[in-house]
């Protein structure tokens, strides 16, 4: 769970104290695991050194289960603020206990930061500790931003959370949506509806089905996930 590159990106690009209590900073990271069973083991050792420390974050984990990343584990955090990236607990020692329990079986692949993008949102279930049993995420560029952003204001996405790209991302986007079933094939213009004047101007650059791994997730408070 590295975080230093990634902060000092949030402290650049929000540097207004109502964007730094906006509660909407998310930051992924992916995985390819070279042995899973061995690497489920270690991360949950490292998940209870973060709730022995008192972490304040929540953490959730995914793996990908249909589209670009097939078979990649996805973990991250919702609804922080910069300040509480900023703020946790033995930053330093964080990364050690990861790579003394958890690197030797994966080869980190992503590290990302996001802003929830309220005003197109229609649901955040992320920020609220609700995740959705499968979610299918597409990374989004659009060739207008203006105009796609107006037209997702015009007609929002039914259920969908929103995220702006924080620094180096795959896309300026991020829309997180439920799907009925892990192996469905994420499609993004079906996402959005047929018609949708958003679809002229936008380009999914990755596309995949998430289900959750509650074993493998951390919410402060409650005990892990047997």
């Amino acid at each position: 769970m590295r975080l230093r590159a990634f902060l000092a990106l949030v402290a650049f690009a929000a540097p207004l104290p109502s964007a730094a209590q906006s509660g909407g900073t998310a930051h992924l990271y992916a995985y390819r695991l070279s042995d899973r069973p061995a690497f489920e083991a270690g991360y949950r050792k490292h998940l209870e050194w973060h709730a022995r420390i008192g972490d304040k974050l929540v953490w959730y984990a995914w793996y990908v289960t249909a589209g670009d990343r097939l078979g990649a584990f996805v973990d991250g955090t919702f609804g922080a603020t910069p300040e509480s990236l900023q703020n946790r607990p033995r930053l330093k020692e964080d990364g050690a206990d990861f790579r003394a329990n958890a690197a030797a079986y994966s080869t980190a692949t992503g590290n990302e930061g996001w802003e929830l993008w309220r005003e197109a949102s229609r649901a955040n279930p992320l920020e609220q500790r609700k995740p959705q049993p499968v979610v299918q995420v597409h990374a989004v560029a659009a060739t207008d931003a203006r105009r796609f952003e107006a037209a997702l204001l015009a007609r929002p996405v039914a259920g969908a959370s929103w995220y702006r790209g924080i620094g180096e991302t795959p896309a300026p986007y991020l829309i997180i949506a439920p799907v009925a079933a892990g192996d469905t094939k994420p499609d993004l213009a079906a996402l959005l509806g047929a018609g949708h004047p958003a679809l002229a101007f936008a380009r999914a650059i990755r596309s995949e089905a998430w289900t959750y791994a509650p074993r493998l997730a951390l919410l402060p408070g409650e005990p892990l996930a047997p």
